[in-house]
């Protein structure tokens, strides 16, 4: 399992980490919804704090070992417009790649250590839709940059209908920052990451979405709700239907 398969499976929950002789065991809550910014260049990430880092391939220094330092998890985005090398590119670090259109090489789809992220398109057909969503991704990535904020009715319709063939992660590209109560419907439809480029994080309150997001409780499963069992005459009433049943049988 690559790093940012078990990062998306533990959305939502506490994990421990520093297992042990003479370790300090380390607990920290994993967010129910990460926040992912895009970078262009190494010192974007002094200017914005954020659980997953993105570089396209084009603003990556060859010269450095490993392009992003000091963060926890981050990974590049390639396409046909690059010229690259896959086994360098898997061998300088990234914990997953992003895959940005379909004519990029296949080559990005061999190895299962290093994680896989595929943007998708609105309005696909079914087909299509299920053949990425068997495809060897981790996550997949939908451009919301077009949503408006608060959320209508119709716009969280129009967001599920969009989602609804996928059973990956979706990280939702986003321009603006939801509210709380677009968050909770985000949360609800299936959202696993918000990933903004960085000059749009800069640009608005970056630090409040991620407090906002640490304050959002795990989504309740409605099917988990027990089932209510009839008490007093209810209980009679039923019973005796039932024996009418049978009787008319015989």
């Amino acid at each position: 399992m690559s790093k940012i398969s078990d990062r998306l499976a533990k959305l939502g929950q506490t994990e421990t980490t520093g297992f042990g002789f003479g370790a300090r065991a380390l607990t920290r809550k994993i967010p129910v919804i990460l926040t992912a910014v895009t970078v262009h260049k190494p010192q974007d990430i002094q200017d914005v704090d954020a659980d997953v880092f993105i570089m396209p391939y084009g603003s990556i220094d060859a010269s450095k070992s490993k392009p992003l330092a000091d963060v926890d998890m981050w990974g590049v985005s390639v396409s046909e417009k690059h010229d690259f090398d896959t086994d360098a590119l898997v061998g300088s670090g990234p914990d997953f790649l992003v895959i940005e259109t379909e004519a990029t090489p296949g080559s990005v789809l061999c190895g299962a250590d290093t994680g896989k992220g595929f943007v998708v398109d609105w309005n696909l057909s079914e087909n299509r839709a299920k053949a990425i969503d068997n495809g060897p991704f981790d996550f997949l990535i939908l451009d919301g940059s077009s949503m408006s904020f608060p959320l209508s009715v119709g716009g969280v319709l129009e967001l599920q209908e969009q989602i609804a063939y996928y059973s990956r992660h979706i990280f939702l590209r986003l321009t603006q920052l939801p509210g709380d109560s677009d968050l909770e419907l985000l949360r609800d439809v299936g959202i696993s990451a918000l990933l903004y480029d960085v000059s749009d994080a800069k640009a608005t309150e970056f630090a409040k979405l991620r407090d906002s997001i640490n304050r959002l409780e795990p989504r309740k499963d409605k099917r988990s709700a027990p089932a209510v069992l009839p008490t007093g005459e209810a209980s009679l009433g039923e019973a005796d239907v039932t024996e009418h049943e049978e009787d008319d049988w015989e």
